[in-house]
C-alpha cells in the first residue's frame, strides 16, 4: 500500500521549475524513499535504476570507472540519452559510490536532463576529496511518517475535521482521547511505513524493527571501516553504533557530551566515537540540536541534545517494543514523548537547522525544549508529559518570549487546549495532535 508523502509536493515543485540541480533524496533506511520514487507522478517518464539490485545491467554502471564509460554503459544497457526526454533516478546510489566524482560533469554536461540521486548513505557519494558540488544539486531529506501522514496511512485523516480551525477553542473529551489513543500508539510504534503496514496488517513488526537494527549496525561494520571490509582489527563499528544509539536514547531530554555516550577511558573514544557520531548524522539517523543561549558563560560547556530519528525505534531498542502511555509517570515514557515531538517538528520545519534548544546561558540546568523557526516566525515549544505544570517550570519559556520580543509560546503536554497568562504573555497548552497547525 503506497500512501502520498508531504515531501512530494517539495521535490516536484523542483522537477517542475526552471532550476537545473539535481536531486539528492537522502534519509534513513525504510523511511520509505524507494516507494516515493516509484510512485510519484512525474510528467516524464522515469528510468528508474537501483544499484543494490545485481542485474548484469547495474554491475557495468557500478564499474564504470571514468564519466565517458558511464554515458556508454547507461546508453548500451538501458537507451538512456541525457535529452531530458526521462527523469534519470538512481537508487541505492551509495552502491556505487564512485558516481560522486562524476556529478560535476553530469551537470555541466547533461544541459535541462533531470536527475534524482537516493539512498541512505548519500554521504558516501562525496568523500575521498570528492567535494559535494554545492549549486549543482539540491538535498531533500524523507523522514519517518509525521503524525498528520500517520492517520492517512491508517486511513484516518478525516479524524482532523473534528478539530475547530480555532485549536484555542475547547475540544470534546471524546474527540480528545480518540486522538490521544491514536497518538499513544504512534508514540509506540514510531512512523516507518512498513513497520506502521506490518503493525496494520497484525503481522510482528518488532521483526522488522530487530532486522533494521541489524542492518544499521552491518552498514557501520561495512562502510565505517577504511577499506570496506566488515572488521579491522578488533573494532567492531556495528556494537559501538548499537551502545551510541542506546545511550542516546536513554539521554533523550537531557543535553549530551561525548562523554556522556562513551567512557573517556575507552580506547575509541578519541578515534572511533566522532566517526561514529558523524555517521548517526550524516546518515540521518539521530537529530543534534545546539543551544542558543541569551548569555555565554564560559568559553566551553557546550553540549547538544540528541534525539533518534524515529521513536518506535527508540522505543524498541529501550523496551524492546512496550506499548507507551502518557500521564503514568514513567521516565521512558516521557523521553518517548519529547523525542516525537522533537521527530514531528523537524519534519514540519523541514530541517534540523530549523529546530533550535535554549537556555538563559550554559550553566543552568533548566531549558527551553524547542525553538522553531520557519520563515518569519519564532515557535517556542515546551514539553511537558505530565498535566500539571507549574509556573516556575516555564522560566525558560518566558525568559525566551521577553528575550525575542514575544508575546505567545506552546506547551505540549497530554491534556486539553488552555491557555495561561503570565504577565503579557500567553501560554497556550496544547495536545501533540495539533503540532501540525502550530507549527506552518
Amino acid at each position: 500500500m503506497y500512501v502520498k508523502r508531504d515531501i512530494e509536493k517539495v521535490v516536484l515543485s523542483h522537477l517542475n521549475s526552471a532550476n537545473d540541480q539535481f536531486v539528492l533524496l537522502s534519509g534513513a533506511r525504510q523511511t520509505g524513499k524507494t516507494s516515493i520514487l516509484e510512485n510519484i507522478k512525474t510528467d516524464k517518464e522515469k528510468l528508474i535504476i537501483n544499484l543494490w539490485d545485481e542485474s548484469e545491467n547495474t554491475k557495468l554502471i557500478k564499474s564504470a570507472a571514468t564519466f565517458e564509460q558511464f554515458e556508454l554503459f547507461l546508453s548500451s544497457a538501458y537507451g538512456f540519452r541525457p535529452d531530458n526526454s526521462k527523469i534519470l533516478i538512481i537508487d541505492e546510489a551509495q552502491a556505487g559510490d564512485h558516481l560522486g566524482k562524476f556529478i560535476m560533469q553530469m551537470h555541466r554536461v547533461w544541459k535541462n536532463q533531470r536527475v534524482i540521486f537516493s539512498g541512505s548513505i548519500l554521504s558516501r557519494l562525496f568523500r575521498d576529496n570528492i567535494p559535494m558540488p554545492t549549486g549543482r544539486v539540491v538535498e531533500f531529506v524523507l523522514r519517518p511518517l509525521n503524525f498528520v501522514e500517520f492517520l492517512r496511512f491508517r486511513n484516518k485523516e478525516n479524524y482532523f475535521d473534528l478539530i475547530p480551525e480555532d485549536i484555542s477553542k475547547p475540544f470534546q473529551k471524546e474527540i480528545h482521547d480518540l486522538f490521544m489513543g491514536e497518538y499513544e500508539l504512534f508514540l509506540s510504534i514510531g512512523g516507518l511505513p512498513g513497520i506502521v503496514q506490518a503493525y496494520q496488517n497484525k503481522s510482528d513488526h518488532l521483526i522488522l524493527f530487530e532486522s533494521l537494527a541489524n542492518n544499521f549496525y552491518r552498514d557501520a561494520d561495512r562502510f565505517l571501516n577504511d577499506d570496506g571490509s566488515e572488521r579491522v582489527g578488533t573494532v567492531q563499528y556495528g556494537s559501538l553504533l548499537e551502545h551510541c544509539m542506546k545511550t542516546i536514547g536513554r539521554h533523550v531530554a537531557f543535553p549530551t557530551t561525548n562523554s556522556s555516550i562513551l567512557s573517556t577511558d575507552s580506547p575509541a573514544y578519541r578515534t572511533i566515537l566522532p566517526k561514529l557520531l558523524e555517521a548517526l548524522r550524516s546518515w540521518h539517523l539521530v537529530y543534534t540540536l545546539e543551544y542558543e543561549t541569551k548569555q555565554n558563560t564560559t568559553k566551553k560547556g557546550y553540549s547538544s541534545k540528541k534525539y533518534l530519528f524515529d521513536t518506535g525505534l527508540m522505543n524498541f531498542l529501550l523496551t524492546r517494543g512496550m506499548p507507551a502511555t502518557l500521564g503514568n509517570g514513567n521516565e521512558t515514557s516521557a523521553q518517548l514523548f519529547e523525542n516525537i515531538i522533537c521527530q514531528e517538528l523537524v519534519s514540519y520545519a523541514g530541517s534540523t537547522r530549523a529546530v533550535t534548544s535554549f537556555k538563559t546561558n550554559n550553566k543552568v540546568e533548566s531549558e527551553l525544549d524547542f525553538v522553531v523557526r520557519t520563515g518569519r516566525s519564532i515557535i517556542p515549544v515546551e514539553v511537558k508529559s505530565g498535566e500539571k505544570i507549574t509556573e516556575k517550570s516555564l522560566f525558560q519559556m518566558t525568559e525566551f518570549l521577553k528575550t525575542n520580543g514575544l508575546k505567545k509560546g506552546f506547551v505540549v503536554y497530554n491534556g486539553t487546549v488552555k491557555i495561561k497568562k503570565i504577565n503579557d504573555l500567553e501560554i497556550v497548552f496544547v495536545p501533540p495532535y495539533v503540532l501540525s497547525r502550530i507549527v506552518v
